[in-house]
């Protein structure tokens, strides 16, 4: 741990924080345009996350009608929101100019109301996709898809459907965070794996079932800490012949025979060691399911960083940035930022800017070699620029440095966008899956509410057969109802095709409640400090100190494990 050089008070929430010697290196290394020192952060960890996901909309769509071609589309933006929305293929061809929206900077007012305006005004894209996507109309967050269904926060994958921040997959459906796998049905933080359902925390594993924190295994089931293994059931050894005849006992092909069978299988895994933190050729590093990553603090859900502080979601590569959620890809210098990557340097404070920009700063979706922007909304090939208009390259210096005064002065220099600039209500955010708040806490805040309308959802009818073997083919046309939240869903053709291909029965909750359930069953992104079980060394680990679980530091679980 380094040294803290100062204590803080979060000015959202109160609770106290440490400012400690590597983030002021790393901030002096992020001086925009070597100038403008970035202040130290006057929110936690926590509140700083929430402030950035409380712009994204990551899971709620709606129907409505593209505002340039009029083509029935998918949108994040509801139809009762006053925006102007094009459809991605409009939103990309460009025929409108985003500069007709510029404006002049008003120093009489604060920076956050001006660029709220801006960005409440310029059209923006129903669905936020990159690249060509074929077959792929229900997915969100999105770059080179075929074939995918309602995934979101993906790329580079085809035939899946039902999953959430993913990379280069084939063939699965009900994952969150997992890459490079085949043929997976309900998978969480899983890489390299082959033909394996219900699995949790595995890497290069195949032909498998119920396994967590497994590495390399093979035709295993019900297994938990086991590497290189072969034909294990509940961590023992069996021949081939005596695994394929035990195997038959659990009938996880029905309902209940599955619930019943997943409540046995948490029972053994709450009592086998953990290990402190998840990930692999790491050094010098701090936080949660982090792999190859070097001289990294506080960092959850990551891959390839180097120098970087505070950052969740940035999976493939990323270098000296702090508080970033979501993205990377050949990323340097960026800071306080949500969505960001692809060759971008230098950002602070951006919400989706990506594909090789440069000098952005307080940007909305700019995209593809542009520079030198500062409170931009949807610019493209442009540069020097401040809330749209364009200036000289010496008249941009000048007035950004008049700029940053300002905002000095409103206490909003280094705060990323408040919340109440939000497109979206509260609790369509992704901040309200990670903090949930009910609708009094948030108006209390000042910040949007999205007031549903009560629905009355068909009851269900239909008696879904308890074995997947007994289920006809006429079940996608039944409407069948959530148990959890009482939505209607459906049971698509494609869908059932995986179900009977797995040996799983049909799921009674929807797509959502499902995905919630995943979420649940990970670590939450803090950290505490506990003594490893077994050589009692100080560990930082995301299991807090309340929990039954056995926590073994890195070393510890390496010597019994591996």
């Amino acid at each position: 741990m380094s040294q803290v050089v100062d204590q803080k008070k979060c000015v959202t929430c109160g609770a106290d924080f440490s400012v400690f010697e590597e983030d002021r290196e790393l901030l002096d290394k992020m001086k925009v345009y070597d100038k403008y020192d970035i202040p130290d952060p006057i929110e936690c960890w926590d509140c700083r996350q929430q402030r950035r996901q409380a712009q994204r909309n990551e899971r709620n769509l709606y129907p409505d009608e593209c505002d340039k071609c009029g083509k029935n589309m998918l949108s994040i933006f509801s139809p009762d929101k006053e925006a102007t929305v094009y459809c991605p293929k409009c939103w990309w061809g460009g025929e409108d100019d985003p500069l007709d929206y510029g404006r002049e900077f008003d120093f009489g007012r604060p920076f956050f109301d001006q660029w709220k305006e801006l960005y409440h005004e310029v059209p923006r894209m129903s669905l936020i996709v990159l690249g060509e996507q074929e077959n792929s109309d229900y997915a969100h967050d999105a770059y080179r898809l075929k074939n995918c269904f309602l995934t979101f926060d993906g790329e580079q994958s085809w035939d899946c459907m039902y999953g959430e921040t993913f990379y280069k997959l084939k063939d699965c459906m009900d994952f969150l965070v997992a890459s490079q796998c085949e043929l997976c049905y309900e998978v969480v933080n899983c890489s390299n794996c082959y033909n394996s359902k219900f699995c949790k925390f595995c890497k290069t594993c195949s032909e498998s079932a119920f396994l967590y924190d497994c590495v390399g295994c093979k035709d295993c089931f019900a297994c938990c800490n086991l590497s290189q293994a072969k034909f294990c059931i509940f961590n023992e050894q069996y021949s081939e012949k005596d695994y394929k005849e035990k195997l038959e006992e659990y009938k996880i092909d029905s309902y209940e025979g599955l619930e019943k069978f997943k409540k046995e299988f948490a029972e053994f895994v709450v009592k086998q060691p953990k290990r402190a933190y998840r990930g692999v050729k790491n050094e010098e590093v701090i936080g949660d399911h982090i792999d190859n990553c070097k001289d990294c603090y506080y960092c959850f859900d990551c891959a390839g960083l180097r120098d970087c502080r505070y950052c969740t979601n940035v999976v493939v590569g990323a270098n000296d940035c702090m508080d970033v959620d979501i993205w990377g890809e050949n990323m340097n210098l960026a800071y306080n930022c949500e969505c960001v990557g692809a060759g971008a340097q230098e950002l602070m404070c951006n919400y989706y800017a990506g594909r090789n920009v440069g000098n952005v700063y307080y940007s909305a979706f700019c995209w593809d070699s542009s520079f030198d922007l500062f409170g931009c909304v949807g610019l493209r090939h442009k540069n020097f620029c401040i809330l749209n208009k364009k200036y000289s390259e010496d008249e941009y210096h000048e007035l950004l440095e008049r700029i940053v005064a300002h905002m000095r002065e409103t206490g909003e220099w280094g705060q990323f966008m408040p919340a109440e600039t939000s497109w979206f209500g509260y609790n369509e955010t992704v901040a309200h899956e990670f903090y949930p708040l009910d609708r009094d806490a948030v108006k209390e805040r000042g910040w949007n509410w999205m007031d549903i309308p009560a629905r009355e959802f068909a009851k269900q009818k239909y008696e879904i057969p308890n074995a997947i073997s007994d289920v006809p083919d006429s079940i996608v046309d039944e409407i069948l109802g959530c148990s959890e939240c009482g939505r209607n869903y459906k049971v698509t053709p494609q869908e059932l095709k995986y179900y009977r291909r797995f040996g799983v029965p049909i799921p009674r909750l929807c797509y959502n409640c499902r995905h919630y359930v995943r979420r649940r069953s990970k670590n939450p992104r803090r950290l505490w400090q506990r003594k490893c079980a077994r050589s009692r060394v100080p560990v930082w680990t995301s299991y807090s100190p309340d929990r039954m679980e056995d926590v073994w530091s890195p070393e510890e679980y390496v010597k019994e494990f591996f």
